[in-house]
């Protein structure tokens, strides 16, 4: 990788076709801000509004204005649809800080 290849996870199969709704949820979740991005992640694991707004330093208020925001940009109309949609390309786990290894 450091000399330009690229890496691919072995349960990714790059030479599968993709469908067209697929694509546009691709499309939409890269609508995503990277708060939004961490809003959905932290919905993937339960957490509640208050939960989240504790995590990332924010008042609940702005943590529901990301979930609307979300639910708009993905055209769903709860955040157990908005869940099921970033788990079909996984989008549901936080990254782990740098240097966790």
């Amino acid at each position: 990788m450091l000399a330009g290849d690229t890496w691919t996870p072995p349960d990714v199969d790059l030479s599968a076709s993709e469908d067209a709704e697929t694509a546009d949820l691709v499309r939409r979740l890269g609508t995503l801000t990277p708060q939004q991005v961490r809003v959905l992640t932290m919905l993937s694991e339960g957490l509640l509004n208050k939960q989240i707004a504790y995590e990332l330093g924010v008042s609940e208020a702005t943590v529901k204005a990301h979930v609307s925001a979300i639910l708009d940009k993905l055209g769903v109309d709860s955040r157990t649809q908005a869940v099921i949609a970033a788990s079909k390309i996984g989008v549901t786990q936080r990254p782990s800080p740098a240097g966790a290894d």
